[in-house]
């Protein structure tokens, strides 16, 4: 243990120091010792020693503390079945807990940092709960976690660890004891249990929050619901022009047929345009194909008949290249595409009316109804994702998985994981969760005549963009462990959105091939896909891609397959076959 610190140091000597943020605030009775153990007021907390008992006795009249342990109706193994309400405040001490995170939108920040926004200090005044927030500047957080682990400074709190940890990150919990175990803690976290079992068909949150069945490694981000986060747009005043309506769009040669009126009957030059990863990563548009579109690292996986694939490399690949091809030849999609990241840097063209389809559009489409003529009887519309052929069932693109992308783990140093884990917990609350959704009233949302709630024009019409400066007064999604409510579905411009949801998911689709975004792997499973991994990715962003405009021909495929195997392909396909299998037994 001692020997990998010290290798941990210096390679962290390396980083510059201007990198450093020391989190501090524990002091040294209470951490690991040399071995890794854990030591002092954190082991005092203990782990099932912590269980309704201890709760109990914690909760006596004179604790300053609002435990929540022995307080719920939990099965045989502790786990909460139902959610719980938290008498505030949480704690009525002094002791201050230290956030490693960082911020999206750092100049809209306070002078005083994010220590004096609005969002951390109504959440304080509630809970009690005194939390100084470390924000890391997010392109130096890589640099700063390797500095703050090789040190032995972290955090009380860590966002995004599996992002920044080197190796399998369930050693960082179970082999090295860096962070805690959540299993350990269950009575203090009843919400964010409760939310994460509550639908027991709901395999992949379940077994994405419970790496086995007595670790949880992170307060994940979980969305109230899952739903598609994107589908593609059409211009509907330009269907009315050829006659035709969203719903007669179904197919991709519907969808071709229509772009190709577009360019040469309405005079749009390129009517559409991919992105430089083909589509954005989730969107998954292409599906009709029984594959995945998206290329940027390994290739994605799917499962046939329990037979593991990888995307980009098969016939179904080949087929819808040949289409892209097609298209591109046509002359429907931007010819510089290769520069475009997502739907954000098609503004412009949107604005100017220069596109009439988008690919994995954002739902508030609603926003660019501003350049629809007046006269027009119907602006932006969804379309569903094209089939191959009418009729067709689709297997891919639908799974509606509640995981989004934050996690906050808790150090096995921190002075009081109870409570740490207690404020965590309220993040998934009724009350909580509802702060961390919509934000503060009268600065992010307001109510109507009505008593509807609605996302304040200061928020919607932000230049930072809604979607980002919310993450600084709602929940950062992106980064931390809460309970994530859709706070858009609140915005007056998408008072259509539940139609446009409604609309996707009526298309026919059974999840067949989708490979389960919750498997696992071994650390020497982890090892060597990170061994292949980044070379595959490499080889497939170079070629793959190339055979959109012909700069590599088509005729060169089996070729380019066949380097996919020179370089390991074959290893990575077994070892997700593995997982796969292991996590379906």
């Amino acid at each position: 243990m001692l020997k990998k610190r010290m290798l941990a140091l210096l390679a962290a000597l390396l980083f510059a120091a201007a990198l450093f943020v020391g989190c501090g605030g524990n002091s040294a009775e209470a951490g690991r010792n040399g071995e890794g153990e854990v030591t002092g007021a954190a082991a005092e907390a203990g782990s099932d020693a912590a269980a309704s008992s201890a709760g109990n006795a914690a909760e006596e009249t004179s604790s300053p503390y609002k435990f929540a342990a022995g307080k719920f109706k939990a099965d045989e193994n502790g786990l909460a079945l139902e959610k719980y309400t938290y008498e505030l405040p949480l704690s009525t001490t002094d002791e201050v807990f230290t956030y490693w995170t960082t911020c999206f939108t750092p100049q809209y920040l306070p002078e005083g940092g994010m220590n004096e926004s609005e969002l951390p200090l109504e959440v304080e005044k509630r809970t009690g709960v005194h939390v100084d927030y470390q924000v890391v500047a997010s392109e130096s957080r890589a640099e700063n976690f390797a500095v703050l682990l090789a040190s032995d400074d972290l955090c009380d709190m860590m966002c995004n660890v599996h992002f920044f940890y080197s190796g399998n990150v369930r050693d960082a919990v179970v082999t090295d004891n860096y962070f805690i175990n959540f299993y350990d803690y269950r009575q203090y976290m009843p919400n964010y249990i409760y939310e994460a079992t509550k639908d027991p068909n709901d395999r992949d949150t379940i077994k994405a929050v419970f790496t086995e069945d007595n670790l949880i490694l992170a307060a994940y981000c979980l969305k109230k619901e899952g739903q598609l986060p994107s589908g593609p747009f059409m211009r509907g005043d330009w269907l009315d022009k050829m006659g035709k309506t969203y719903t007669d769009i179904v197919t991709f040669d519907d969808l071709h047929e229509a772009l190709m009126f577009f360019k040469s009957q309405l005079g749009i030059e390129h009517p559409t345009s991919i992105y430089k990863t083909l589509e954005v990563v989730g969107c998954n548009e292409w599906v009709g194909y029984d594959t995945y579109c998206f290329c940027s690292g390994i290739p994605q996986a799917l499962v046939v008949d329990g037979k593991v694939r990888l995307a980009n490399m098969n016939q179904n690949d080949y087929d819808l290249m040949t289409m892209l091809n097609s298209w591109y030849n046509d002359g429907i999609i931007d010819p510089n595409w290769s520069s475009c990241s997502g739907c954000a840097d098609l503004n412009d063209k949107i604005k100017a009316s220069q596109i009439g389809y988008i690919i994995g559009g954002g739902i508030s489409i609603a926003a660019h109804n501003d350049v629809i003529p007046a006269d027009a009887k119907v602006g932006w519309v969804p379309v569903s994702k094209p089939l191959r052929y009418k009729g067709q069932t689709l297997h891919l693109g639908f799974n509606l998985s509640r995981l989004s992308w934050g996690s906050t783990w808790i150090a096995s140093s921190c002075e009081n994981i109870p409570l740490c884990c207690t404020w965590l917990d309220w993040r998934y609350s009724e009350e909580g969760s509802f702060l961390y959704g919509y934000g503060i009233e009268g600065l992010t949302y307001e109510y109507d005549e009505n008593g509807q709630l609605w996302i304040t024009d200061y928020i919607v019409n932000h230049p930072a963009y809604w979607g980002m400066i919310m993450c600084m007064y709602s929940l950062n999604h992106v980064t931390d462990g809460g309970l994530k409510i859709d706070f858009s579905m609140n915005m007056k411009i998408n008072k259509d959105v539940p139609g446009y949801l409604a609309y996707w998911m009526s298309t026919p689709h059974d999840n067949e091939y989708v490979y389960p975004a919750s498997i696992s792997y071994t650390s020497e499973q982890s090892s060597e896909l990170a061994q292949y991994g980044g070379d595959i990715g490499t080889y497939v962003e170079e070629n793959y891609i190339a055979f959109v405009d012909g700069s590599k021909p088509l005729s060169e495929w089996d070729s380019y397959v066949e380097g996919l195997y020179a370089i390991g392909v074959q290893k990575v396909i077994d070892i997700y076959q593995e997982a796969y299998d292991a996590y379906m037994a």
